[in-house]
């Protein structure tokens, strides 16, 4: 028998690269949530959260170099379009960005 290779949806390569990041739901009712990334690519992102509240498909705001009052905070926005279990009781998130203009090192 033989096994389906699974197919490779990305376009970008990743690099490993932590970066705080921001992110918030569109919907104002869910909290913002500041992040380390994982790693980054040109149209995506890959972060650790404690959070509950993402979904697959959920509409998010990215900042990154997130900080608070800085001028140069610029947003780009994004999907979830992943979601994994990892130790601790935390989730893993990947952000698919839409944004044609993206953060830097994203």
């Amino acid at each position: 028998m033989m096994h389906a290779e699974a197919h490779e949806r990305r376009h970008a390569p990743r690099f490993d690269l932590a970066q705080m990041v921001r992110i918030r739901p569109f919907d104002p009712d869910l909290p913002a949530e500041y992040c380390t990334t994982f790693n980054v690519s040109k149209n995506g992102l890959y972060f650790a959260s404690s959070g509950g509240h993402y979904t697959l498909g959920m509409m998010v705001y990215v900042t990154a170099d997130f900080q608070p009052g800085s001028p140069m905070a610029h947003s780009v926005t994004g999907a979830v379009v992943r979601i994994d279990d990892l130790e601790g009781g935390k989730r893993g998130i990947a952000v698919h960005i839409f944004s044609g203009s993206s953060p830097k090192a994203l």
